[in-house]
This record gives structure tokens, sequence and C-alpha cells, in this order.
């Protein structure tokens, strides 16, 4: 098979989003119960780490996100983010329209980044990085935010069999050329960056099915779940464990 460009993969990734392709409601209500607790662990993680971006010049790569994360509390002097998908950057400026802070947007590659050397203090996304080349897309990264300037970023995992199966047998939920992050994906990472890292759900995606099967799509705030979340913040504690785990919040300084 031949290898696709870049060119090809950004036209793949650009058309799934535009035309709204993605179909992910089948694994919607596991969520629902799988990451109940880990989401509320999620929003404290983020709270704290939202604190660096109080006065600064940030980078979102994507359009919106921010609107999910930032809470009354978040501040920063600057937002600017980029889409390559003319939809989705119109979709954040709806979101951004009565926001207090100035919010910009461009039509960008992350793989390509446009800005000025040192412009940010912080580049953050959710999900995203995936769907980016991982080498090409955090030399930009690097290159656009100052000595000592932070990134997070909240991705998928793609280590655990189990998970692999599942992507397998379940494309509709992703665009054809994303790439879930796997062990050389920080290597290239923990070279630009200082590398800290949250894991989340391995257990809680096993209890929270058989939770499901009992309660249905209701009652997520139960003791099968919840014993699954307790067991994911215990052995995510644990380093060589992190293949389990279906995501990952990274964070992290410049390495300049």
């Amino acid at each position: 098979m031949a290898t696709k460009t870049r060119e090809e993969i950004n036209q793949t990734e650009k058309d799934y989003w535009n035309e709204g392709k993605l179909d992910r409601t089948k694994i919607k209500k596991l969520r629902r119960h799988a990451f109940y607790y880990s989401y509320k662990r999620e929003k404290k993680i983020l709270k704290k780490l939202l604190k660096d971006f109080n006065g600064k010049d940030v980078l979102e790569i994507g359009s919106y996100t921010w609107a999910a994360w930032f809470n009354k509390d978040t501040k920063p002097k600057s937002l600017t983010c980029i889409n390559i998908s003319e939809v989705e950057l119109e979709n954040g400026k709806l979101h951004a329209a009565k926001q207090p802070f100035q919010i910009s947007h461009h039509l960008m590659d992350a793989n390509a980044l446009t800005f000025d050397d040192n412009s940010f203090d912080v580049v953050f996304g959710g999900a995203i990085l995936h769907h980016l080349d991982i080498e090409k897309s955090i030399e930009h990264i690097h290159r656009v935010l100052k000595p000592g300037g932070k990134v997070v970023f909240l991705e998928p995992l793609n280590m655990n069999p189990l998970y692999k199966i599942y992507r397998k047998l379940n494309p509709q939920e992703r665009t054809p050329d994303e790439h879930a992050l796997v062990s050389k994906d920080f290597k290239i990472i923990r070279n630009k960056f200082t590398f800290n890292h949250y894991f989340f759900d391995f257990f809680s995606v096993a209890f929270g099915f058989i939770s499901l099967k009992i309660f249905g799509d209701k009652n997520y705030d139960n003791w099968i779940n919840k014993l699954g979340y307790n067991l994911d913040v215990f052995f995510s504690k644990i380093p060589f464990l992190y293949v389990l785990f279906a995501r990952v919040i990274i964070y992290g300084s410049n390495k300049k």
C-alpha cells in the first residue's frame, strides 16, 4: 500500500471534521459509566494546571477545547486558536463570542505552525496530537513557545492490546489516519519537553461495562464504577503499568 502524503492526510482530516463523518454513538453509554469518576478527576487536575494560563499568551491546537476546560478563574492575556477544519474553526468562533479575554482564530495546519518563534507562554490541546505528525507538530510547538513555556495535552492511548482490538473493530469512531499515542510518541515529546503525566481508564472501562449491563444508561454514581476508578488511581501510579490505560494528561515545560 502506498504511503499517504501529509497533504493527503490533512485533506482527509479536514473532510472528516467538516462533514461530521465520525460516529461515536456506540461508545457514549459506556463512557458515561466508565468515565464518570475519571472525568471528575480530570477536571480537578486541569483546574490546577490551568492556573499557569492566567495572564499568559496561550495557543490552543484546536478551536474550542478551552470552552470545556476553562473555568471562571481562567483568564489568559490572550487566546489563539487554530484548526485545519473551517467548520470546527467557525464553531470555535461561536463559543468565543462573549468571552472577557482576547481570542483570535486562524485556519492553520498544526504540523506547520506559521507563528513567530517564542510567541506563546502556553500551548495546549484536547485529543489533538494523535491526529498529527508527532515529530513535526512537537517541533513547531517547541519553536513557538517561549523559553520555559508550558504544554498541556489530553490524549488517547493505544498500547493496551484490548484497546487495539476495539479500535480495529470500530473504525467509524475515528479518522482513518489518526494514531492514539504509543511509547515512541512519549519519547519524541520528552526530547523537547519535561514530561509529566496522569493516566486514566483501565479498570474503569471493564467495571463500567459491568455497571452498564446492570444499571443501563443511568445511575453512573455507583459502587461498581467507583471501585474501577479507585483501582485506576492506585495502579496508574506504577510506572510500568501505564501501557494499560486509555487516556493521559501530558504536561511539562519547554526545554530551551
